[in-house]
């Protein structure tokens, strides 16, 4: 092998190994914005039913690019529409569930439902 070959590669090493270790601390950085929000800190409308894995922080708030039901639960087993949202609509995100695709959405501070965060978009990126 070559001398100067084996600079490279502990040049390629070097930068490998301060891109993992940046890459980490965003991660952990993002990971303390996801907090956790105790479900006796929501206030859930009757018949709503609390997410058995937690809930965290929502990572923005969201606009309704997409016209979609409000359901009881965040599975679609067994569970029912509560109401509608219409395209362009905000929505008041109160919490997202732990590990799901899914936003507890509210009116005036009371969880109203659950709604897929593939049917909205974030309030900056949305296009009326």
């Amino acid at each position: 092998m070559k001398l100067r070959n084996f600079g490279y590669w502990v040049r390629l090493a070097a930068v490998s190994a301060i891109s993992a270790a940046v890459n980490v601390a965003f991660l952990n950085i993002a990971a303390a914005f996801a907090a956790d929000i105790p479900a006796d800190n929501l206030k859930l409308a009757p018949g709503l039913v609390k997410a058995a894995e937690g809930y965290e922080t929502p990572a923005t708030t969201y606009v309704v690019a997409n016209p979609t039901s409000i359901y009881t639960d965040h599975f679609f087993l067994n569970t029912k529409a509560t109401g509608e949202l219409k395209r362009g609509e905000k929505v008041d995100a109160l919490a997202k569930v732990k590990g799901w695709d899914w936003i507890l959405v509210g009116r005036n501070g009371t969880g109203v439902g659950y709604v897929a965060i593939s049917m909205l978009a974030p309030a900056d990126k949305f296009i009326p």
